[in-house]
């Protein structure tokens, strides 16, 4: 009986390990990794889409939200 109940165990904790590790590697986000100006300069990213801006930018050139 107790190696009956033991088996039970060690399979309820693979299937819930194999269980959680699908669903963790599947669930994981894509980090956005920003990217620097071409220039060199590295300028703040825009706070409504994260695009690329320039310091002398009055909105942004991707989605025209205005700065300031």
């Amino acid at each position: 009986m107790l190696e009956v109940a033991l088996a039970t165990l060690f399979v309820t904790i693979a299937l819930l390990a194999v269980g959680q590790r699908a669903s963790v590697t599947e669930a994981s986000p894509v980090l956005d990794v920003w990217q620097p100006a071409d220039d060199g300069q590295v300028d703040l990213p825009c706070p409504w889409c994260s695009a690329q801006t320039h310091e002398d930018d009055r909105q942004c050139p991707s989605c025209g939200q205005l700065f300031g």
